[in-house]
């Protein structure tokens, strides 16, 4: 297929229904070279849909335009949250800051250099895909839902998290610091390098996080369980880790200073002993069974 389906009678017939608008291969880049290719080669019988004539349900498919300001494009102006689907898109470096596209799936995308700063992208899912180097700076994300998605080196600086929940995704290198909100959820992510500084970090489950030489400072994970967590040469100078449980984590060598970052938390006997002989030497064990501590 070449081009959107279209026409004015199609539009007629669907409007009451869900509808898919299959996009073409590459377009060229540039403003206008862009609106022509959108425009002429698409859609030849009729200009892309407004949002008052876009059905309910709207489904982009397999849109490439890499590097284009898409903040006039009317197929991206929702009218109600979840109304429409972005599948296979390619939007590498597209310019979408200040979009309202709340409620928007974005499934298998690609936006690697995307900006999205201050868009409006309040219960959005993003499934696959990627969004490397991704601009979310002070955008609305609130119980937004990442899942499977790449956004390592994403900037998420300002936005406002509440809610929001990232599961089975690289975000490595991502900067959070200065992220706004009530705090979000992380599970099973790839956090290596990833700046987390005074972040909070909700729910009791924060399971299989690598955190190798991510920085945590200042950030608040009270009473989290962490299992299977790899904290190996993080930065949790000064975080909260009241009631956090780190028996299943690997703490990996810790000096002084970073054994002082773990006050509050819950580490196992195992873990002590392994810490005490790396730091000081000494040995820790259990007496042998029948055998009272201090008897010779």
């Amino acid at each position: 297929m070449t081009g959107l389906i279209g026409g004015s009678s199609w539009w007629s017939a669907h409007r009451q229904s869900p509808t898919t608008l299959l996009g073409s291969g590459a377009l060229p880049r540039g403003g206008r070279g862009v609106a022509t290719a959108w425009n002429h080669h698409l859609m030849p019988q009729t200009p892309p849909p407004s949002s008052a004539d876009r059905a309910p349900g709207t489904t982009l498919t397999g849109l490439t335009l890499p590097g284009t300001a898409l903040r006039e494009r009317p197929e991206l102006r929702t009218t109600a949250p979840g109304d429409l689907r972005l599948a296979r898109c390619d939007l590498t470096g597209a310019d979408l800051r200040g979009l309202e596209l709340v409620g928007t799936q974005f499934l298998d995308c690609t936006l690697d250099g995307a900006r999205l700063n201050g868009a409006a992208l309040d219960e959005t899912t993003w499934r696959g895909g990627s969004a490397r180097g991704t601009l979310f700076l002070d955008a609305e994300l609130t119980e937004a839902v990442f899942d499977g998605v790449d956004a390592s080196d994403a900037r998420f600086g300002g936005a406002l998290l509440t809610e929001a929940s990232f599961t089975g995704c690289r975000l490595m290198g991502a900067q959070f610091e200065g992220s706004q909100g009530l705090g979000f959820e992380v599970r099973e992510c790839n956090l290596y390098a990833a700046n987390l500084t005074g972040v909070t970090l909700t729910g009791e489950d924060l399971t299989g996080l690598r955190l190798t030489e991510a920085v945590l400072r200042g950030a608040d994970v009270r009473r989290a369980v962490m299992d299977g967590c790899v904290l190996l040469n993080a930065d949790l100078y000064g975080a909260n880790l009241t009631g956090t449980d780190l028996r299943g984590a690997d703490l990996g060598p810790l000096d002084l200073d970073g054994l002082r970052a773990l006050k509050g938390a819950i580490i196992s006997s195992g873990q002590a002993g392994r810490l005490l002989e790396a730091l000081v030497g000494v040995s820790v064990s259990d007496p042998a069974p029948g055998r009272h501590p201090g008897s010779p």
